[in-house]
């Protein structure tokens, strides 16, 4: 409407100006030199036509409807007001499992509950205390993505040394854990290797879902590495297809199988993986995959043999003879200190000599043995590490006060 406006207006008026000027003699020389106001006034009218034009196309109807911008202004004072009191809320409940966890420091529930609320408020430093208070008493891989990603999110998105190293311990127990490939595929980027990156974070994207709260942060990074690497859109867009698709033949025939072929057709795809191992040794990926393969079907042995396998490719990497100490020494069975369990022992102090398992088995085998000078200094160095309270603190601190007792 206001363009029509304009239109017209400047249309009238150079009407106007030509009918008063029509038998005028406005050059008073033909070098074109102006000397009428007249035509000055037209060339102006013209350019202001344009100029309103110009602007109307750029910035649209200058006529705003009140009433949504009312409704809008509105909705964003609720939203505010909806995120004021969810942080007043999630405060409120920070404070009271602050309170638990100091009254009872060892309990699991209320300690998840203090990270989780304390991330949700920028609580950064207690949501790091809190789990690494978890891991002393359970380790986990879930656990372990969780205090990096709190790390990360500490030192303003930069994957720091410490949790690179948890990101590959946690992705060593389980490759799959997309919090810690997403760190490690931003780990990759910040030294340059966006390659690498690129493709830590399409291998993720792929066993992403819809609900997945990462996924939006996950395709902006995509898109990013993708920019640096000069990949085209339409590449890019092959890349956000997903992988699992169960329209496939071979899916939908394991899906569709029993119980007992489906057992059947894991072992030959696992068979086919150990065959595909021995034409390449150094695959230490492929030798760790085959390991938790091994562990799912509860083929201990030939887990061990992979395990095994994977710490001669790597065999400064502590995180893999950790995974077999723990192999070598379940928890529900009784500890038996084979040769072969005091070497890995002796082997993962070399390379960490403040590390908790070695450490504690380090201290029992002594004990069990009767070396009570070295059960007693093994163990009292690692009482240093745990936090005040926890379970195997408690534990330690009685045998340290029975062995104490008999001297």
């Amino acid at each position: 409407m206001l363009f029509v406006i304009i239109f017209i207006i400047t249309i009238i008026s150079i009407f106007y100006i030509f009918q008063n000027i029509k038998y005028r003699n406005y050059l008073q020389n033909k070098s074109g030199k102006l000397k009428s106001p007249q035509l000055l006034f037209v060339i102006l009218a013209i350019f202001i036509f344009f100029l309103s034009s110009s602007i109307y196309y750029k910035i649209g109807n200058p006529f705003i409807n009140m009433e949504k911008l009312n409704a809008s202004k509105l909705k964003l004072i609720q939203s505010e007001n909806k995120k004021n009191s969810m942080f007043f809320k999630d405060l409120k409940k920070f404070n009271e499992l602050l309170s638990k966890s100091k009254t009872d420091p060892k309990d699991l529930n209320i300690l998840l509950n203090l990270a989780s609320t304390a991330s949700k408020i920028n609580k950064t430093e207690v949501e790091i205390s809190s789990l690494k208070k978890i891991l002393s008493i359970k380790s986990t891989p879930k656990l372990k993505s969780l205090l990096a990603q709190a790390m990360v999110k500490k030192a303003d998105g930069q994957v720091t040394s410490k949790a690179q190293n948890l990101i590959n311990q946690a992705l060593i127990e389980d490759p799959f854990d997309p919090g810690a490939n997403f760190l490690n595929g931003l780990a990759q980027s910040q030294i340059g290797n966006e390659e690498e990156a690129f493709k830590i974070w399409v291998d993720l994207y792929k066993i992403t879902k819809n609900t997945d709260t990462w996924k939006n942060d996950l395709e902006v990074n995509i898109r990013s590495a993708a920019k640096n690497l000069g990949i085209s859109n339409k590449v890019l867009e092959n890349k956000f297809k997903t992988n699992l698709d169960y329209k496939n033949s071979i899916t939908q025939d394991i899906l569709n199988s029993t119980e007992e072929n489906q057992k059947i057709k894991i072992d030959q795809m696992v068979a086919q993986l150990a065959d595909r191992l021995t034409k390449s040794k150094q695959d230490l990926d492929g030798w760790l995959k085959l390991f938790r393969s091994y562990k799912v079907l509860n083929n201990r042995e030939k887990a061990l043999d992979a395990i095994k396998v994977a710490i001669e490719i790597s065999p400064d990497n502590i995180a893999l003879k950790q995974m077999l100490l723990k192999e070598l020494l379940p928890p529900s069975v009784k500890p038996n200190f084979t040769s072969e369990v005091k070497n890995i022992i002796a082997e993962i102090l070399i390379l960490d000599s403040t590390n908790i398992d070695a450490l504690f088995f380090q201290g029992l085998n002594a004990f069990t043995e009767g070396n009570n000078k070295l059960a007693t200094r093994s163990w009292n160095k690692l009482l240093s590490k745990l936090p005040k309270n926890s379970p195997m603190r408690l534990e330690l601190s009685k045998k340290l006060q029975s062995i104490e007792g008999k001297n």
